[in-house]
């Protein structure tokens, strides 16, 4: 005979502590009351709960393992296994929304039958659940990602053009997101249109972040060597590391994968001292590179000598991100092409971006072209103060 709940014991559930406090912090905003705070939370608890059945159970029925997280803001549900057609994908979303819609209908039925005073936990609670499953449910299908409306969007998108569908689906949730927040403050509804206004930011980021992706970004051999090739130089099997990063360059020509595998590659490289090699790999995709990976490039230009291409990298570096590593090569680049006041500009920033142990940098001997400048005199006298200070 099967066994019902045996669906039901593959799904780990876990709960985060602010779970709770969000969740009775709902409910003391909507009741004002103790009692009415327990069944707020109870009840947010119980339809979050079912809303994250409704995407675990329907993953576990396709042949994937999933868990169950409640976290700060609501639940979300965490699969593994084998990947799925887009029609799976598709049901899988869609069942949350219905799980949580299902609620609303039980809880309407119910209080049909059911009357009572509205002082009555029952009725009260039943009014509660209908209520909240129902404004879940709509706000949830809006196309915002990552609500399931926005995920639903982004699969029905991909299904019709593909990987571009995918970018196509960020920008337009970034516009409805935009647009929803719009509307929740002009009928001052703070609180959903903060949110809101998050999201339309988030979604600027996952669309801009987006860009570079290609079909070969997707392609499940590429993305299972890549994550073995992870393994491998977290193990410190550099070479085994080294050959297979070499290969998703080689199959994938672009896209995040092929600059995520040639930062990895570059590392490795220079670690072991192939820095032409190195500089010659980050070079090909410089204009994909994230910060760490165009510091890379502009410490292995500086040590290649390629000086003007290692301040050009130092600028557009200190301009998105200050930070003193990118400020010191400026400083030395400029320094060793004679350039006085720019290499001490850069010190400047180095030193109050705070790079460490000041003096003994401004010792090296590539910044002796500076020495008798009156302003790295000065340089040098805040270095001392600085570190008598400590």
């Amino acid at each position: 005979m099967m066994n019902l709940f045996s669906p039901f014991s593959k799904i780990s559930v876990h709960i985060h502590p602010v779970f709770w406090l969000l969740a009775a912090l709902i409910g003391w905003l909507s009741s004002g009351t103790v009692g009415g705070t327990l069944v707020w939370t109870v009840i947010v608890f119980l339809s979050v709960l079912i809303h994250e059945y409704g995407h675990a159970l329907t993953a576990v029925a396709f042949g994937q393992r999933a868990r169950i997280e409640l976290v700060a803001l609501g639940g979300v549900t965490q699969r593994s296994g084998t990947k799925l057609n887009l029609w799976k994908e598709f049901i899988i979303v869609m069942n949350g929304p219905i799980a949580g819609f299902m609620l609303f209908i039980i809880a309407s039925f119910l209080l049909r039958f059911f009357k009572g005073s509205p002082d009555n936990v029952g009725i009260y609670a039943l009014k509660i659940t209908a209520m909240a499953n129902f404004f879940w449910t709509i706000v949830n299908l809006l196309p915002v990602y990552p609500l399931d409306g926005g995920r639903l969007l982004s699969i029905v998108m991909e299904g019709i053009f593909g990987i571009r569908g995918i970018k196509i689906a960020l920008f337009l949730s970034m516009l409805f997101s935009a647009l929803c927040s719009f509307v929740f403050f002009m009928f001052r509804q703070v609180f959903a249109g903060a949110l809101f206004l998050m999201l339309t930011f988030e979604n600027y980021r996952s669309w801009k972040n987006s860009l570079p992706l290609t079909p070969q970004d997707q392609d499940e051999k590429i993305q299972s060597l890549f994550r073995k090739a992870e393994q491998d130089a977290a193990l410190g099997k550099f070479d085994e590391a080294i050959h297979e990063f070499k290969e998703i360059r080689k199959l994938s020509q672009n896209g995040i994968l092929h600059t995520t595998a040639t930062e990895h590659l570059a590392a490795i490289l220079s670690q072991q001292g192939k820095f032409k090699e190195a500089y010659d790999c980050l070079k090909e995709v410089k204009g994909e590179l994230s910060t760490d990976g165009t510091l890379l490039l502009q410490q292995l230009a500086y040590r290649e000598g390629e000086l003007r291409h290692a301040i050009n990298l130092g600028n557009q570096l200190y301009q998105n991100e200050p930070g003193f590593e990118s400020a010191l090569i400026n400083a030395l680049c400029h320094s060793l092409l004679g350039e006085v006041r720019p290499a001490i500009g850069w010190l400047n920033c180095a030193i109050q971006d705070g790079l460490p142990f000041p003096r003994r940098v401004l010792e090296k001997k590539e910044f002796d072209v500076l020495r008798n400048d009156a302003l790295f005199q000065e340089l040098l006298k805040k270095a001392d103060s600085s570190q008598k200070a400590l």
